[in-house]
């Protein structure tokens, strides 16, 4: 907790200073005023939680000053210290937020009282101010993804009026890099170079900047502010613009040409920032990119190229374009039972269709992880008394499902596949010549000796004795 002491009298600003730094390791006295005036300059500078001021000093008093600080720091907290035990004074200063009242000289109770109080109070006052930023921050965030999104949601037009009354227009920002965007940097270049609110959202490597105009902005202050950002950011980002737009309906539509231009320019690469440029042989591309998105499973990524150009997209090339979709499903083995091509009918079915192909690809994705996971578990953990239903809790599964999708990943059943890794290793051991076979029934999992005998012999075809005998024939 940050303090100033303001006193006219030497000797009780240092005894009140140093009675703080003795008694309070988490307060500093940040200051000490000599009147009124000097007192509310070094509340602007210093900004401190709470002030104990003197009510009688020269120039401007305590009240005074008060009234002043309060004015220009209304969190500021006061301490009013007196030799004259006067409830008028603290009468006229109950107004501007006056927490305690202490006659000089100063009780060291009624000190630490009022401070553990104070303290009290500024944390609590903290914890709600951090609350209500992080609020104000997820529906900021929640409002520009809408934006990203079309067709709008109804609430979109709601939280506008409620985050942005002033608004007149707006458009987007898409910075694209292989390398980490700092949002924090971003922030600071922003600030210094647009005078009009604006909103950060960060997904992997890209970062999307919806901006919200006040004023009048022109295509040629859009590019002044890309520039800045790309001197301060590098030649690595590139940056994507978005047109102007009035109505909150177009906002989607700016944000997916800042997007399709991010991209642009990071293949191109003769630009660091600009427009998005319509091109035929971009054109000829789409559908190859929107399945391409789709494979690596990044819906919004595909819906947002479809949506840029549904409007060129003839009834071939949507044939294609699920021609294309379900060739790239088949080589994963994945099957899609909803959307047909006849089902198609219209771009909301198209959208519908690409999040349930994207769902299923994620799925997909998951479910080989899931299994790499299984099997460098089994490998590392074959010694040990180990079940299908162990495994299939590692990896979040039900049991039956786990075992479906491990068939069907490693072409043999769970128990195959532990019994192929036991039966290895117990090969191995035995051509070691350094166990005794029981030891190495113990070795790869089998308690059992007869038991691991038995399965060794339906694995290989011979006994364990056996097979250790003819190796020492040779």
């Amino acid at each position: 907790m940050r303090i100033l002491i303001a006193d006219d009298e030497l000797l009780e600003r240092k005894a009140m200073k140093k009675f703080i730094q003795d008694n309070f390791r988490d307060m500093e006295v940040v200051g000490e005023a000599v009147n009124g005036r000097k007192a509310i300059e070094l509340a602007k500078e210093t900004e401190p939680d709470v002030i104990f001021m003197d009510i009688k000093m020269p120039g401007i008093n305590g009240l005074e000053a008060i009234e002043k600080i309060h004015a220009m720091r209304p969190r500021i907290k006061f301490v009013l210290v007196s030799a004259y035990d006067t409830f008028e004074y603290a009468k006229q200063a109950m107004q501007f937020g006056i927490k305690d009242y202490i006659l000089k000289p100063g009780n060291k109770e009624e000190i630490i009282s009022a401070l553990f109080r104070l303290k009290k109070e500024v944390l609590n006052e903290a914890k709600i101010e951090d609350e209500k930023l992080q609020s104000i921050q997820l529906l900021n965030e929640s409002f520009v993804r809408k934006l990203m999104k079309q067709p709008l949601e109804k609430d979109v037009f709601e939280m506008q009026r409620q985050l942005y009354p002033q608004m007149k227009s707006g458009y987007f920002f898409v910075l694209n890099s292989d390398h980490l965007l700092e949002e924090k940097l971003i922030a600071e270049i922003i600030r210094k170079h647009i005078g009009d609110s604006f909103i950060l959202y960060k997904e992997n490597d890209v970062v999307t900047i919806g901006v919200f105009i006040n004023d009048y902005v022109t295509k040629a202050d859009q590019l002044l502010v890309a520039r800045k950002l790309q001197i301060g950011l590098g030649n690595n980002v590139f940056i994507g613009i978005g047109r102007i737009t009035e109505s909150l309906a177009y906002f989607p539509k700016s944000y997916r040409e800042a997007y399709g231009a991010s991209f642009q320019l990071k293949t191109e690469k003769k630009s660091n920032y600009g427009f998005l440029q319509k091109e035929n042989s971009d054109y000829q591309n789409i559908v190859p990119r929107i399945v391409r998105e789709i494979e690596k499973g990044k819906r919004d990524n595909a819906i947002t190229i479809f949506r840029e150009n549904e409007l060129q997209l003839t009834i071939v090339d949507k044939e294609n374009l699920y021609i294309a979709i379900q060739t790239m499903l088949g080589k994963k083995s994945i099957s899609i039972t909803k959307g047909s091509i006849s089902t198609l009918q219209s771009n909301e079915d198209w959208v519908i269709y690409m999040n349930i192909c994207c769902h299923k690809v994620n799925e997909h994705y998951q479910s080989k992880q899931s299994m790499t996971i299984a099997k460098e578990y089994i490998q590392t953990h074959f010694k040990a008394s180990i079940a299908l239903e162990d495994v299939a809790h590692l990896v979040n599964l039900s049991p039956n499902y786990f075992s479906n999708l491990f068939k069907e990943e490693f072409g043999e059943t769970f128990i195959e596949f532990l019994t192929k890794i036991r039966m290895e290793r117990a090969k191995e051991l035995i051509e070691e010549n350094t166990y005794s076979l029981k030891e190495i029934s113990f070795m790869v999992g089998y308690k059992d000796p007869n038991y691991f005998s038995r399965v060794f012999k339906r694995y290989y075809q011979t006994s364990p004795k056996h097979f250790q005998d003819s190796i020492f024939e040779k």
